[in-house]
Order: C-alpha cells, then structure tokens, then sequence
C-alpha cells in the first residue's frame, strides 16, 4: 500500500510539473466555454437582426398582385434585379425566390385556391429565417382574406377559433414557461462529459508509459521495490484522479458558460440539476473513465514514444466518441433497452435519465453491472501488457 502512494504521488507531481498538460486540460478549456458560447449566442442573435433588418428576395409571375405589393411595401424588404435568382440564392445574394400565379388576385377574388411558392436555400440560416418570417406575414394575410370572405357572408370570422390552446408544463408547475432550449442542451451534457473525459486523458496517458521510456525513467522505475501492480495502479489512479478534477473544471465551466452567455432571445438558459442527478452522472462518469483510463494505459506502455502512443490511442478515442453520439437525439423517455448494452452509450443512455428524473433500477443495475465488467477486463489486459517483457522494453 505504502508503494502504491509512493507511485501516486510521483505520478501526480510529474503532472502538476507538465504546464503544458495543466494548461490544455484545465486552464484552457475554461477560458474557451465562455468565448464560445457566447459567440455562438451573438451569432444567433447577429442572424435574426440580419433578417429582420433586411431580406432581399426576387419575385416571380404576378408582381402585380396585391400579395406582391404587400411584402414589397414593408421597410426590410429589397428585391435587386438579378440575372439569374436559381444562381442569387445560391450564391446568397437574395434570401428567398416568391413564385406568385398569374391572375393571383382574380382567382382570389373569385373564391378559388391558389398556391405561393417559397423557394429557399436550405443551406443557409438566414434564408431559413426569411422564410418564416415572409411566411408569418403571408399566413396573416391568409387570415385577413378568410375573415373578409366570412364576413361578407354574413358570418362571425371567431367561428373559426372556437377555443384556444394554452402549451405549458406539466412537470414543472410552479413555473408555466418552457425553457425548450434548456433542456436540448440539459440533454447534450452526457454526451459532452465522455468527449471531454477522452479528450482530457489522451496527453496524460500517452506521457505515462511511452514518455516515461523516451526519457529513460521507466527502467529505474521497475528497479525499484514497487511491485508492478503498484506501479500499474499508481499510474490509472493517477490519470483517473486527474482526469476527473479536469471533468468537473470542464463541466462547471461549460455550465456556467451557456447560462451566462447563451441567450435565445428573450428565452434564457437556466439548469436545474437535482443533487442525485449529479451524483448518478458523476458515478457512471467515473466507471467510464476507469475503464479508459486503464485501456490507454496499457496502449501507451506499449508504445515506443509519446507519438506512436497518440497513434494508436486514436484508435481508442474515435470509436468512443462515435458511439458516445449515438445516442444524442434520442428521447431520453423513450429509449430502446438494446442501447443499455452497448459499451459507452449505455452510459451516455443512463445519464440522459437522469437528467429528466428517471431512475430506472433495472437500467442503473444493468449498466453499472456492464462497467463493472468493462472495468475488470480492461484493468486485468493492463496488468498482462505490464507483465510482459517484450512489451515493457519495447523500443
């Protein structure tokens, strides 16, 4: 036991000492959440303003009609004259292409249906923008000529809203609004918190076993009275104890982030995490860093150098981050129990029930009960890379 703190302590100090590792795990990221999200919030904003301010679109067939002089007559409306409008909106010169009938206003007048066609680019955000908007305007004149056809026929226009529809929550009842962007992004943290766990403990691991024989320190370490067992846990709890502050740092901070800086609207980003919803995450976080952390471990002992180790842990982090996606968009209420046993997005599929108040006991046992054997088995190939010979003096 007394080796074992000894080999902690040395690990844990040789990365304190690494100011590069401080700064990219734990300094850096702090300082990039709140630029980040508040970009992204001010891009958002800086879109809506664009489109509000001005929407350049091209009208086609009737320019005559009173559904063309209607938009038209509006201040942030422009329409340039443009050779080609199929090439202007691509090339994003006008935002949207309005294909009016011809004869619009005597098929109206005369009671019959016509059709406006609003051709989009649907790669750009702010001729999606344009789009609603221009829609909004043209469903209000909808309803202003079905209330003029109603009335002219002698009928009350309220016919045609015999109630109202009031959406508010049913779970949370003391407060009536829906914060809807909250919980889209109450459900990203998951999927996050395994993406910066890899990320976090990829340089560490790869300085643990194949910078320690760059600098020709592993040598004189196996001399020692440590048993390899001792070294071997010394270096995953080291990067395990690590990682996890860094995990933490990191979740604060985007936390903070997005309910300071993020804004949609004047809808606001606002938490609420119940205690045993953080500490359900923090403990399946932690089986899932214990099993990377003891898979990169053995990775790194045995490659040559820090480079080859970053080579083949890749190796590791893309597949992680591939399945830890998987189940991104899925309804944390309605997900399939086949998910529970797949490794990472069980984890990934437990946590997104935790943030909405599920505690399922058959879930939370099945998938700690497959991270326990993860755990073993990664953990039990670590000690059989450290006993190998031709692992540990492979160089």
């Amino acid at each position: 036991m007394s080796n074992f703190i000894t080999i902690l302590k040395k690990e844990l100090l040789d990365i304190v000492r690494d100011r590069k590792t401080l700064v990219f795990t734990l300094i850096l990221p702090i300082l990039i959440y709140p630029l980040m999200f508040k970009f992204m919030s001010s891009s958002m904003e800086q879109a809506q303003t664009d489109v509000q301010k001005e929407i350049n679109i091209y009208i086609d067939g009737d320019t005559d009609s009173l559904m063309a002089k209607t938009i038209t007559a509006l201040e942030n409306i422009k329409t340039p004259d443009v050779e080609s409008p199929t090439e202007a909106l691509k090339n994003g010169d006008i935002q949207l292409i309005i294909n009016i009938p011809e004869n619009f206003d005597e098929n109206i007048a005369a009671g019959k249906n016509d059709t406006i066609d609003l051709l989009i680019d649907e790669e750009s955000n702010k001729s999606m923008l344009a789009s609603s908007l221009v829609s909004d305007i043209y469903d209000n004149y909808k309803n202003t000529i079905i209330e003029e056809r109603l009335t002219a026929n002698g009928i009350d226009p309220s016919i045609l809203k015999p109630f109202d529809i009031n959406v508010k929550s049913g779970i949370n009842t003391d407060n009536d609004n829906i914060n809807g962007v909250a919980s889209m992004l109450l459900t990203m943290i998951p999927t996050l918190i395994v993406i910066l766990m890899v990320s976090s403990t990829v340089g560490m691991a790869a300085d643990l076993g194949a910078g320690e024989k760059e600098r020709f320190t592993f040598e004189p370490l196996l001399s020692t009275s440590a048993k390899r067992s001792s070294l071997l846990w010394g270096k995953i709890t080291a990067l395990c104890t690590v990682s996890f502050l860094a995990l933490i740092a990191n979740l604060a901070a985007m936390v903070f982030s997005m309910q300071k800086f993020m804004s949609f609207g004047e809808e606001s980003i606002n938490f609420n995490l119940e205690p045993a919803t953080i500490l359900g995450m923090l403990v399946v976080g932690c089986l899932v860093l214990v099993t990377l952390s003891a898979l990169q471990i053995s990775v790194s002992i045995y490659a040559r150098s820090t480079k080859e180790a970053n080579s083949y842990l890749a190796a590791i982090t893309m597949p992680t981050m591939i399945l830890s996606f998987l189940p991104y968009m899925m309804d944390a209420k309605g997900i399939n129990p086949a998910f529970f046993n797949i490794p990472i997005t069980n984890a990934i599929c437990l946590m997104k029930e935790f943030t909405v108040g599920i505690f399922d006991v058959k879930h939370i046992a099945l998938v700690i009960g497959w991270h326990l054997v993860y755990i073993v088995a990664s953990i039990m190939f670590a000690k059989f890379m450290f006993s190998k010979e031709e692992v540990i003096f492979r160089n």
